[in-house]
């Protein structure tokens, strides 16, 4: 006679052989690591990072320094407003893997836009400040000029 107060073998068995299928579904297998999949999508969707910003001056200019590492000129615009100076940046990258051992083909693409914006202490004049790019690193700068105030003369 069975008693009720014990559990089954075989039911027990079952649980155990459910659990390492789905740890084996979960962890094993590359092309359905499900957790991998899972922690990848939440990295992606963390808000990008603030792009950091060096502002330097001298007696005659004033310059601003950004480090962007993996970027490429074409990839970033300046906008200047009064004494704002912001720097956008659209970066897209795509990776492609294909496995013939496992038989699985993976392709992703990201989109990364950032934008910083910086308010110097001097209005700058689009005619003279100059911006370059080499190896990584953008500088702007331009001449000192003092800010008008937006004051109005009555007459």
């Amino acid at each position: 006679m069975e008693n009720r107060n014990q559990p089954n073998h075989s039911v027990s068995r079952f649980g155990e052989h459910f659990i390492k299928k789905l740890d084996a579904f979960l962890y094993d297998k590359p092309a359905n690591n499900v957790m991998k999949s899972i922690d990848q999508f939440f990295e992606q969707a963390r808000g990008p990072e603030r792009i950091p910003v060096d502002v330097l001056e001298t007696d005659e200019e004033w310059l601003v320094k950004v480090e962007l590492p993996g970027i490429k000129k074409e990839q970033i615009q300046i906008n200047f407003l009064g004494n704002q100076l912001t720097i956008d940046i659209s970066h897209k990258h795509e990776t492609e893997q294909v496995d013939q051992t496992y038989h699985y083909y993976h392709k992703e693409r990201k989109e990364f836009r950032n934008r910083r914006t910086v308010t110097l202490p001097y209005v700058v004049d689009k005619r003279t400040a100059k911006a370059s790019f080499s190896e990584g690193v953008l500088k702007i700068w331009g001449p000192k000029l003092e800010a008008d105030q937006n004051k109005m003369t009555i007459d």
